[in-house]
């Protein structure tokens, strides 16, 4: 698989080297950001043509695109109440991205500004604030009500978290973002810590972003099998095409579209010492490789490969890693992800390997979802549903002792190994723009152990209750409502509850 991916990012990198002058560089969508739920609704109701691709975050300027494929569907395909309340949102926000698109302003003077603040008050009460992994990943800990949130941990009991985000165009050629945030609870006080902070430029066609930065690439709501915003987001150097390269002729025609996501960074610099075994690597590099091809609009496949390094050498292109502590190479997870859209419905899925046998991914994931934005006529009802399953080795290293986490997070599906996770959600939208959602998750952890006289199968259960709601203008409510239960397998269970109201105020 290995080999095929090469050849694929060969190919593509030849192919787009031939691509047009470059665009607007702007600043990207912060992944909490609302418009990711607004992007899936207009896609899912048919009035953004392509579909995303799924390597987040997205630019402004993306935005700014698939706002102007909406309102050109439109024309002929009225948007229901709520969703022309989404649009009218998105569009006055990105009014000058549009301009540019549009050729109404092609000099494109700065835009840089405080984007939003946003206020998150949660209270908790918890049997046991962190949980831990069994295992392969018994360094690594996770919490319940709380996953995909950058590494953050609430306390227990009443919580305070001011978020800013600050991010703009400098000029035609630069842009950047700041995301600090500040804490409070009464375990921890007071703490200042920074979401991402980067900037952002252009080598002709190709992005070139420098900084902190969440990313979140792969298929899935609930979590990723490669990489996600479950861990603290790293300092890294990440290398992209600011707009798909478009296949016109030749033999790779039947690709479509493509594009190429590559980053660099380095893991922490204590994991010799918190894994206890001399093999483990300090500041270990850390790389990401994907490519995304779009056959046609309605269909997107990709291909990832995520390497943890000890030693970088030839070996690592064909992947041939050796077979002992002293001289394996790396850590890897690879493999590819599709999504397609039906009319009605999504279907998207992925399947990853973790390690190799003889080139080959060797120890299996996958993730499977179905999305139903449509479930009567004017989609003020959808449904998502999505499976997940992780094996026995799954992030883990017989070298690399830490596994595949970062500041003791796992860097992919919160999950962990051994797991199964079960989710579903069903969201509401009033004709105000106003949201009423429930998710449904279900994990069963540690499944191999069901079966040894020992048995520790662990089982959790999450159900969530949200509301989102205009207050005035540019004011926002975001209340949630939640429960949990870990039942431990021995007869004992952790229980979970939070109630939480975000104000967000959006400039």
């Amino acid at each position: 698989m290995k080999k095929i991916f090469g050849a694929w990012l060969i190919a593509a990198a030849l192919g787009c080297s031939v691509a047009a002058a470059s665009p607007l560089v702007t600043a990207d969508v912060p992944l909490d950001s609302n418009y990711y739920q607004y992007l899936d609704k207009f896609e899912g109701m048919g009035y953004v043509t392509d579909i995303p691709t799924g390597t987040k975050p997205y630019s402004r300027l993306d935005m700014a695109k698939w706002v102007l494929q909406a309102e050109a569907v439109a024309k002929t395909k009225p948007m229901p109440k709520y969703l022309q309340t989404y649009y009218d949102t998105m569009r006055a926000d990105l009014a000058e991205e549009i301009a540019y698109l549009s050729g109404e302003n092609d000099k494109f003077e700065s835009n840089l500004k405080l984007r939003n603040a946003k206020l998150d008050f949660s209270y908790l009460n918890q049997d046991k604030s962190i949980q831990s992994y069994k295992g392969t990943n018994s360094k690594a800990h996770w919490q319940m009500l709380n996953h995909n949130n950058n590494g953050y941990r609430y306390g227990d009991g009443f919580n305070a978290v001011g978020i800013l985000n600050i991010s703009g165009s400098i000029n035609k050629d630069f842009a950047l973002g700041i995301t600090p945030r500040f804490s409070w609870d009464k375990d921890e006080h007071g703490d200042a810590s920074l979401i991402d902070g980067y900037v952002k430029t252009h080598v002709g066609v190709w992005g070139v972003t420098v900084g902190k930065q969440p990313l979140y690439w792969g298929q899935g709501t609930n979590g990723t099998l490669a990489f996600s915003n479950n861990a603290t987001p790293q300092t890294l150097a990440k290398l992209n095409l600011l707009e798909p390269h478009t296949f016109d002729n030749g033999l790779l025609k039947f690709l479509g579209k493509a594009n190429i996501n590559v980053f660099a960074s380095q893991l922490e610099g204590n994991r010799v010492e918190t894994s206890g075994y001399k093999y483990e690597k300090d500041h270990a590099p850390f790389i990401g490789i994907r490519v995304d091809v779009m056959p046609t609009d309605a269909l997107t496949i990709g291909l990832e490969r995520m390497s943890m390094l000890r030693k970088f050498n030839k070996d690592w292109f064909l992947g041939d890693n050796a077979e002992s502590g002293e001289a394996e190479g790396w850590n890897d997870i690879a493999g590819l992800d599709v999504r397609y859209r039906f009319p009605g419905v999504q279907i998207y899925g992925s399947l990853y390997g973790e390690d190799q046998a003889h080139a080959f991914p060797c120890e299996d994931a996958y993730t499977v979802g179905l999305y139903f934005p449509q479930l009567v006529q004017d989609g003020s009802w959808d449904l998502r549903l999505e499976g997940s399953q992780t094996n026995t080795t799954w992030y883990g290293h017989w070298v690399m002792i830490n596994g595949w986490t970062y500041k003791d997070d796992i860097m992919g599906d919160w999950i962990g190994n051994d797991a199964r996770k079960y989710y579903a959600q069903v969201n509401h939208y009033l004709d105000n723009g106003d949201r009423i959602g429930l998710a449904l998750v279900r994990v069963d952890m540690n499944r191999s152990d069901a079966y040894s006289s020992d048995a520790y199968t662990r089982k959790l259960s999450e159900v969530q209750l949200d509301y989102s709601t205009k207050l005035q203008d540019a004011l926002y409510l975001d209340a949630a409502i939640g429960y949990g239960k870990l039942d431990n397998g021995n007869n004992t269970s952790d229980k979970s509850k939070r109630v939480a109201a975000d104000l967000r105020w959006e400039f």
